[in-house]
């Protein structure tokens, strides 16, 4: 291919919508997440893959596209350099930094984990939008649809990795805003589906525990919703917020946060609204050692969920706040309280009632076991559901190395490393075994 245009890549960027500066940042973090090493891929050698004048990058460049691109590199235009006999020339090798040894994508491939997302999960691409003239809600409308396939994604995998992509679209949505004419009504729409977007890439980054990118999408989605006028945007951000403040140990805010919440609009209009920051109160109070009133408000978000009326329609982000999501957050409530046998039976009616395809929420539930088994200083049956959540975040991307889960399984091996039971031991053996095959 050298001197001819690598037309499968080019084809793969436009479908994803991205720009060559977008792409050469999107490597660079894809390599340094891996391999730990910073990179400097610039938009001068996107256009050298592009121009064919490359065409067997390094392999930590090739692990990054196939991350990146999630595609194979066989099927993005590149074949090894044994099948060209066409040098590259000096200017351009300079820009491919070699790699010892396989990279972690490849290794991944090795174990039967692809680069990117989990085998058999596809994203969709950002669709087209009009260059010039008028925005109209049928655009709206088609930048809408893969909005329920990320929360979807979310819930079977994790957030993990998701949140530029979920703020691609919203790019894509303000961008066109700029660009093209918009009535009043549609400026609206445009401003709450963008709002929609950088709230679930906050959430994707609370999930991922990278809380200062999760702050500034939230931060983007409040902007946003407040231009919307739309409350249960709102309702949506401020969810995320309490979550994000509580991870990052900051329990007055996602106290105050969760309040807000609980008092909007949305909240007094949907029970569904209302059930979830009863129970996000709960937990506070919970955290504070106010045992009464995390209580109560518990009660109060069951009598909540009683309400709702499943026939009404559900946005998708809210979909979630259901039975087994509420005896998930009682157990965590419970847990906080110390009263870990009540915790434990929580806890195992949010497994018993949720969904077989959400793998993310079915680690946390059994995690809220562990941290009973555990309270109730119950070594054995402690290591014995760790070891099932362990073997469930494998199965996840970046499951054990990365995120909200990945930061429970640690916090489990520090408490097992002052237990003496040999149960403790052998956890920790298979813990840092799958870690290190993970790595």
């Amino acid at each position: 291919m050298p001197g001819g245009r690598n037309a499968p890549l080019a084809e793969r960027i436009d479908e994803l919508g991205m720009t060559e500066q977008e792409l050469a940042d999107a490597l660079n973090h894809s390599i340094e997440q891996n391999t730990g090493r910073q990179r400097s891929i610039t938009d001068r050698y996107i256009r050298y893959l592009l121009a064919g004048q490359i065409t067997w990058p390094w392999p930590d460049t090739r692990c990054a596209l196939e991350d990146v691109l999630q595609r194979p590199v066989s099927e993005l235009g590149f074949r090894p350099r044994g099948n060209s006999s066409s040098p590259i020339d000096d200017r351009t090798r300079r820009l491919e930094v070699p790699m010892k040894g396989p990279c972690p994508v490849e290794r991944r491939r090795l174990i039967g984990i692809t680069g990117g997302l989990a085998a058999g999960v596809a994203l969709p691409a950002v669709p087209a939008l009009p260059e010039r003239g008028r925005l109209g809600m049928s655009d709206i409308d088609r930048l809408r649809q893969p909005l329920a396939r990320l929360v979807t994604i979310d819930g079977q995998q994790g957030g993990v990795d998701l949140h530029a992509v979920a703020a691609r679209y919203a790019r894509s949505m303000l961008d066109a805003m700029e660009q093209l004419e918009v009535s009043t009504r549609v400026e609206a729409a445009a401003y709450t589906l963008a709002g929609e977007y950088l709230a679930l890439a906050g959430w994707f980054a609370v999930d991922a525990d990278d809380l200062p990118v999760a702050a500034d999408y939230l931060n983007q989605a409040l902007r946003a919703a407040s231009i919307a006028g739309d409350p249960m945007l709102q309702a949506q951000i401020w969810n995320y917020m309490v979550m994000r403040a509580r991870q990052a140990g900051a329990s007055t805010e996602a106290h105050a946060v969760a309040r807000a919440g609980l008092h909007s609009g949305a909240a007094r209009r949907n029970p569904r609204v209302a059930a979830l920051f009863h129970a996000r109160v709960a937990h506070s109070h919970a955290v504070r050692g106010e045992r009464g009133l995390a209580e109560r408000s518990l009660a109060r978000a069951s009598d909540a969920l009683l309400r709702v009326d499943e026939s009404a329609p559900t946005p998708p982000w809210l979909a979630f706040v259901n039975e087994s999501e509420l005896a998930g957050l009682s157990a965590m409530a419970y847990n906080a309280l110390g009263r870990h046998q009540q915790a434990e039976s929580a806890a195992r009616q949010a497994l018993h009632l949720a969904p077989q395809t959400g793998t993310r929420n079915q680690i946390h539930d059994i995690l809220h076991i562990v941290d009973a088994r555990l309270g109730l200083t119950d070594t054995t049956l402690a290591t014995t559901e760790a070891g099932n959540a362990l073997a469930l975040a494998s199965q996840l991307r970046d499951g054990v190395r990365r995120g909200r889960i990945a930061g429970r399984l640690r916090s489990v091996r520090e408490r097992l490393t002052h237990c003496p039971q040999q149960a403790a031991h052998a956890w920790i053996e298979t813990y840092d075994e799958t870690l290190a095959v993970a790595a």
